[in-house]
């Protein structure tokens, strides 16, 4: 536990980064307390408390999330205000998001999907924003952008042609179906590279346009895909499920 409290002080605390740390850690509690939350409220627990709702209106986390994330942001911008009640108004930002950001399925659909395949996408867009987050705490820099301040003028144009290069594979890769090589390539651009050169996914934008007369290439990453669904994409859903519950088999997609 020492190289982990001293990991604590030397790059989260010394660094200015703890209302980071704060608002990552208020998200994923908050994730995971309200999806423990509607799991036990799904197996019909009887001395757990049921759904909120306000007359015949079912109350939604995310009715709560919004202001809270609002609130905590007009604060924040208005008073600047030092530790800590930076860190406490991170942690309330960071909370308010998880409850968002579970429902993003519903604000995607606009209709209840929590419990459907389509639910799966709340899941995803949490993984996605802690991932986001916590590159951000360990200090790696988006894009393989550098300070300014310490570039030389000379260099910055070079500098600045190097992220542009990173963000054009950033978009392929995301063009491509290549949701989480676009996503940690923003960070790491090693994996948005290989994402930009690999085959597009068959139901992607960019299989769409440029496959269109390209049968064999399509064909190439139909099998791709179900491979990938068999091997890799299996265990990526079972992670989910175990993380956000299982989808109802009796429920259809049209809900």
């Amino acid at each position: 536990m020492d190289w982990l409290m001293q990991f604590y002080h030397t790059e989260i605390a010394d660094t200015g980064r703890l209302p980071l740390f704060a608002l990552l850690a208020g998200m994923l509690m908050t994730f995971l307390l309200i999806r423990l939350n509607t799991r036990m409220i799904r197996a019909g627990v009887r001395w757990w408390p049921g759904n909120l709702e306000h007359g015949d209106v079912h109350l939604h986390h995310v009715v709560f999330g919004l202001p809270v994330m609002f609130v905590a942001a007009v604060v924040e911008f208005a008073f600047r205000p030092d530790r800590p009640w930076v860190e406490v108004l991170a942690l309330c930002f960071g909370a308010a998001a998880g409850l968002v950001f579970d429902e993003f399925a519903l604000i995607l659909h606009l209709e209840d999907v929590y419990w459907t395949e389509r639910g799966r996408k709340s899941v995803v867009a949490v993984f996605l924003g802690i991932t986001f987050a916590g590159f951000l705490l360990v200090g790696v820099v988006p894009l393989g952008a550098a300070d300014p301040a310490s570039v030389e003028y000379t260099s910055r144009w070079g500098a600045v042609a190097v992220v542009m290069a990173n963000v054009a594979f950033v978009v392929i890769a995301f063009l491509k179906g290549k949701l989480w090589m676009g996503w940690i390539g923003f960070f790491i651009p090693m994996v948005a590279w290989a994402g930009a050169v690999r085959l597009a996914r068959p139901q992607s934008p960019w299989a769409r346009w440029r496959y269109k007369n390209k049968p064999r290439k399509l064909e190439r990453a139909r099998l791709r895909e179900e491979r990938f669904a068999r091997s890799v994409g299996h265990w990526r859903l079972k992670l989910a499920d175990l993380v956000g519950g299982a989808p109802d088999k009796h429920r259809h997609e049209d809900g």
